[in-house]
């Protein structure tokens, strides 16, 4: 498609003859990876991006992977002055585009100044430090231990994140960056007998190899005789293509002497993408690409503007992140009367059609007649495709690397016992893995670690006064069947309560609407598993006709959240109004903004009713709720008010109702008599959760976490404006959020001055 566009002929004619240095202009977003991408294509080598933050670089490498180009991004350093320990990751990125860049690879690297500064070994070290093993190899074991902490690899008892590696016995573990799972290499003497990829959760082996290549992770470039960088390792004919010109002006804070950028780009071929013709030096080639219009949600205008790009002949793209979402805008157009087939690629030959793959906005290129709309266009804003990780990283809740060495565990049959460790064993003629678990009077019990789901942390509170159970003794049975009577005197108790509740006749909720399927098209980002089953579950209860009683159990940021809001949309598309129940003003705050945002392109009316709204507006939100002009209220405690009355209430949504007193949980057994209701919750109390269980009331559990979800990174330092600055502003070049919690509300005011002082350069006191 772009060989038929006589500029970009003209523009990759001069790149392939070796111009020194191209000014392109009038390139807009994502336009500018398509021709960064048609280049890689039409003069495959390796090419360097290079944009200003964390964020650009993610977004321009998500581009050129939509426009078809095997394109990376190159991590910064890592923060030093607050961060904890080695983060290998980021280490495990660099030497894989490392490697190949060296193996010769036609590589599109995307990286910020700051990212190409980061300290790597010489390539010649790179090469010499990788380590190559082969079934049926012979070396001495002590040799390869050397050689693994010699390449930067941390040794640990288990092996479950990528740089880690560990010995027991006649097996070694270790995780290289070449492969997204860690190895396992079985010895017999000093013969590697076998090489196989196993998880790092449940420990069990996966796929053979015949060869594993295991990558040297050198901490910024400590081995290196002399720090180098990203730039040795491109060869001399590799490209480097500028976001703006403004970045050849950079240079590195923390090495202030070093050239900027342009000085050390000099000798190679440069590309410089402008948006304004001329706007940083002499005139260049001009590729005029255009930006389109923003629909928001409406689709009805969507349809009518693509139907008029039709007729004046334009090419029309629409780009979905991933299948499912693809199913949902076509599904979406064909109900507003326009029909769009799925395409494999952008430059299929049909006029209209939906091709699966992120791009950041749309654009339009008069000259070619091309119209590319993505999910920024039509929902109004961009869907959030969950980042994989490269890496499997084992799993801290299900696998016994949570457990350390004293540990007090529960064994399904035999009760509390202390964990020892994880031993390995000979079985047969095979070596295997296993818990060592010690028991009252020194008994000892080794559990295959294939059998891990019997044991569960004891979380008994004081772990000092738990006695130990003695194997085969009849103290377990008695605790276990003493539990399971008070359970059952409880159940009688729920079950009565319940009993009128199961009979009562609640709203039959209609099936999805039109309007349905464009709400949750325009969820910003991709559902997991447990949440789609969720949502399934909580409209299969509507439909029904016993009123709903569900509890949605999960993590914070699993999305809860995202399943009310479906629920609660189609309660207001049915014509029923919704509550949603929350503990804190803070919290009614956050879902009122949320729930806005998502419900504008519709015509139903989201209210707060907290104490931060005077009580003006407070009544004015009471009187809404009572004449029905109010579609969606969310509120604290206030809800419950005698004053509060609904006109057509069908939903009830009560997030964390632990946390609301007895004279609260009284009032919602009243609505729970006809009204249906949803329960979200991260931390289920015994007796919610045990009703779940028993069936009196509908449990979803989401305990799939996004795939780009990390732990909670926390650091204990030493108050420092210089680690506060280092890690705001990383925050900010990646494109996240801060929040700054200070402890006196009398000196916020202050506070705030002196860290965006700091932040900006000026003297701390300023």
């Amino acid at each position: 498609m772009l060989s038929e566009w006589a500029a970009f002929s003209e523009l990759a004619k001069a790149f392939a003859e070796g111009e020194a240095c191209l000014r392109v202009a009038g390139l807009t977003g994502p336009a500018r990876a398509m021709v960064v991408a048609g280049l890689a294509k039409t003069h495959p080598r390796p090419l360097l991006v290079v944009t200003a933050t964390l964020a650009d670089a993610h977004r321009f490498t998500q581009d050129l992977k939509f426009f078809g180009t095997p394109a990376v991004e190159f991590p910064e350093r890592e923060p030093r002055l607050w961060r904890g320990g080695r983060q290998r990751e980021s280490d495990a990125e660099r030497a894989v585009v490392c490697r190949r860049l060296l193996a010769g690879e036609p590589l599109v690297v995307v990286a910020t100044p700051t990212a190409i500064d980061v300290p790597l070994p010489s390539p010649t070290e790179f090469r010499e430090a990788t380590l190559r093993f082969t079934t049926g190899d012979s070396l001495d074991r002590e040799l390869l231990i050397e050689a693994l902490e010699k390449a930067g690899y941390e040794r640990t008892d288990t092996v479950v994140e990528v740089g880690q590696w560990s010995v027991r016995g006649g097996i070694v573990d270790v995780f290289s960056p070449a492969q997204t799972a860690p190895a396992r290499l079985e010895f017999f003497g000093d013969e590697i007998e076998s090489i196989r990829l196993f998880d790092p959760t449940s420990q069990r082996s996966q796929a053979t190899l015949d060869e594993l290549l295991v990558l040297p992770l050198h901490e910024d470039g400590a081995s290196a005789e002399a720090g180098r960088g990203l730039l040795d390792y491109l060869p001399p004919t590799a490209a480097v293509v500028v976001d703006s010109p403004k970045l050849l002006d950079a240079t590195d804070e923390d090495a202030p002497e070093r050239p900027p950028l342009g000085q050390r780009l000099a000798g190679r071929q440069r590309l410089e993408l402008e948006l304004v013709e001329g706007a940083t030096g002499p005139a260049g080639l001009t590729l005029d690409t255009r930006s389109v219009t923003q629909h928001a949600g409406k689709f009805t205008q969507l349809a009518e503007e693509i139907a008029g790009w039709r007729r004046e002949g334009f090419t029309v793209r629409l780009a979905a992140a991933d299948d499912r979402q693809a199913d949902h805008v076509q599904q979406i157009l064909r109900e507003h009367g326009v029909e769009a087939i799925r395409a494999a690629s952008i430059d299929a030959p049909e006029g209209l059609a939906i091709v699966v793959g992120e791009c950041s906005s749309g654009f339009s290129i008069p000259a070619l007649g091309l119209i590319l709309v993505t999910e920024t266009e039509m929902f109004g804003a961009r869907r959030r495709t969950l980042r994989r990780p490269k890496y499997q990283r084992g799993s801290p809740i299900s696998a016994f690397t949570d457990l350390e060495v004293g540990d007090l565990v529960v064994h399904e049959d035999h009760g509390i016992g202390k964990y020892l460790g994880l031993k390995t064993m000979a079985v047969g003629d095979r070596d295997g893995d296993f818990l060592l678990l010690e028991y009252a009077e020194n008994n000892r019990l080794y559990l295959p670690v294939d059998r891990l789901d019997l044991i569960s942390k004891y979380m008994g509170g004081d772990s000092t006064a738990a006695r130990l159970d003695r194997l085969g003794g009849a103290s377990w049975q008695r605790v276990k069947d003493s539990v399971r009577a008070a359970l059952r005197e409880m159940a009688e108790e729920l079950l009565r309560l319940y009993a009128k509740r199961t009979v009562a006749d609640g709203h039959r909720f209609s099936t999805d609407t039109p309007w349905q399927r464009e709400f949750e098209a325009a969820f910003r980002f991709e559902e997991t598993t447990d949440q789609l089953r969720a949502i399934e579950e909580a409209k299969r209860d509507m439909e029904g006709e016993r009123p709903m009683d569900r509890l949605i159990a999960g993590d914070v940021g699993y999305g809860k959240t995202e399943v009310a809001l479906r629920a609660a949309f189609k309660a207001v598309a049915d014509g029923t109004q919704v509550a949603v129940l929350v503990p804190t003003t803070v919290l009614a705050q956050q879902h009122w903004s949320t729930f806005v945002d998502r419900f504008a392109p519709f015509p139903a009316k989201v209210e707060l009713l907290s104490r931060f709204r005077s009580p003006a507006e407070q009544k004015t939100v009471v009187q809404g709720l009572r004449l029905g002009t109010v579609d969606v209220v969310i509120g604290t405690h206030r809800l419950l008010s005698k004053d509060v009355e609904f006109k057509n209430l069908g939903l009830l949504v009560v997030d964390e109702e632990h946390r609301f007193g007895v004279a609260h949980k009284e009032r919602l057994k009243q609505f729970r008599a006809a009204v249906d209701v949803m329960t979200l919750t991260a931390t289920p109390i015994p007796r919610t959760l045990y009703m779940s269980l028993s069936g009196v009331r509908d449990m979803s559990v989401i305990e799939t976490p996004p795939l780009d979800r990390l732990p909670v990174d926390t650091v204990l330092r030493r108050f420092s404006k210089a680690v506060i600055k280092e890690a705001v502003e990383r925050e900010l070049r990646r494109g996240g959020q801060v929040f700054f919690v200070h402890n006196r509300v009398q000196s916020l005011p202050s506070g705030a001055r002196t860290r965006c002082a700091h932040r900006h350069g000026a003297r701390p006191d300023a």
